[in-house]
């Protein structure tokens, strides 16, 4: 799945996900995603980070509304974007602290099945995940009621949460930095 950032010469700013715009709204895009289905995720990645399990962390979240956040935050699903993703929902969390993130980097290097685990490279995106959700104006959006944004147009919605284009577009040339 290609996701583009680009801000025009005339200073408007879009993110490209497959096919769609920043104009698209957010049901449009969820109905071509290719993730995971709920069934695929093995119980590690579940116990963490499901909302469901017992022992989840701050920042848990199902699986429909992680995928929007993929649409909101103009992520893909690589590892480097799961990273992202996690620190977001994380950070955004307000019972989130530092001491979550340690043990979840720990968790995540050691304990995840080899697919879906982190890496020392990946850490540093889930930190800026992580800064970066705290940043973003609504907070706790890993319990947002999702279903009443699903016509609105995913522009709309990130200027309703605080998720500034500008801000994710910088992101991405952060981590184009981090990689090289």
């Amino acid at each position: 799945m290609a996701i583009e950032l680009t801000k025009g010469a005339n200073t408007t700013t879009s993110i490209t996900i497959g096919n769609y715009t920043s104009q698209h709204t957010l049901k449009n895009v969820y109905q071509t995603l290719k993730g995971d289905k709920q069934s695929d995720i093995p119980f590690m990645v579940w116990l963490l980070e499901n909302p469901q399990s017992f022992l989840p962390f701050p920042g848990k979240i199902d699986l429909c509304r992680h995928d929007y956040l993929h649409i909101l935050l103009g992520r893909g699903f690589s590892l480097e974007d799961e990273s992202f993703i996690v620190g977001f929902t994380m950070g955004n969390d307000i019972k989130s602290k530092s001491l979550h993130c340690v043990v979840f980097k720990f968790i995540s290097q050691y304990l995840y099945p080899p697919n879906y685990r982190f890496t020392q490279q990946h850490f540093p995106l889930l930190d800026l995940g992580f800064l970066y959700g705290r940043k973003v104006k609504i907070k706790n959006i890993n319990n947002l009621n999702f279903s009443i944004y699903e016509d609105t147009a995913i522009s709309e919605m990130r200027k309703e949460l605080g998720i500034d284009i500008d801000d994710l577009i910088l992101i991405s040339k952060l981590e184009a930095l981090l990689q090289a």
